[in-house]
């Protein structure tokens, strides 16, 4: 059995996230998930960002702090760990940016319709699951959108809340793991409706 790494070790080792590990450094935004998590994090492939514009690349990187993309890839990480099986039975999810991700499992999971293309790629303080294109906030475009035709649309969100610890609600196989500090098992969270 291998040992497992924290998510910026695991993202690390694995050529296929190389762009995306080196602009969570360059922006700073790794540092949202060097904690204990448990964080899910959608992390684009290589191939996923040569579908980003050079110019728009450019953009992000030139900006002094990098502040837009370090939102950007906030926008990519959730604070819980959620598996593949359980994204395509909830709504939607709040990410660390604040915005939501949808979820639908139309002809394979997707992520705002990006594909994922690899599922449950395990940390010791979260879950990676690789995408096919860079998320882009749905409120950015709906608000372009709602503004371009004198109107706002509202969503309702969801929350993502811990599991009870003795019981692992996503049908899962894997076995739960430790948290490092109490040797306590965690489980997959549910994702629930906020309540207003």
């Amino acid at each position: 059995m291998s040992e497992r790494h924290n998510l910026i070790d695991t993202l690390e080792n694995d050529g296929k996230f190389s762009i995306f590990t080196r602009v969570l450094k360059s922006s700073k935004a790794d540092q949202l998930i060097i904690g204990a998590g448990p964080f899910t994090v959608f992390a684009p492939t290589n191939d996923a960002f040569t579908k980003v514009p050079d110019s728009q690349m450019s953009k992000w990187l030139d900006q002094p702090n990098q502040a837009d993309l370090a939102s950007l890839l906030s926008y990519h990480v959730l604070p819980a760990k959620v598996f593949a099986a359980k994204m395509g039975t909830e709504g939607p999810a709040t990410t660390l940016s604040g915005e939501e991700v949808t979820f639908d499992v139309t002809n394979g999971l997707k992520v705002n319709g990006s594909g994922v293309q690899a599922r449950n790629i395990e940390a010791t303080n979260g879950i990676i699951h690789a995408l096919d294109t860079v998320l882009t906030p749905p409120v950015k475009q709906m608000a372009a959108i709602a503004s371009a035709a004198g109107t706002a649309s509202a969503a309702t969100p969801i929350s993502i809340s811990p599991a009870p610890q003795d019981a692992q609600t996503d049908g899962h196989s894997q076995t739960p793991t430790e948290t490092a500090e109490s040797g306590a098992e965690t489980m997959a969270p549910p994702i629930t409706p906020a309540i207003s």
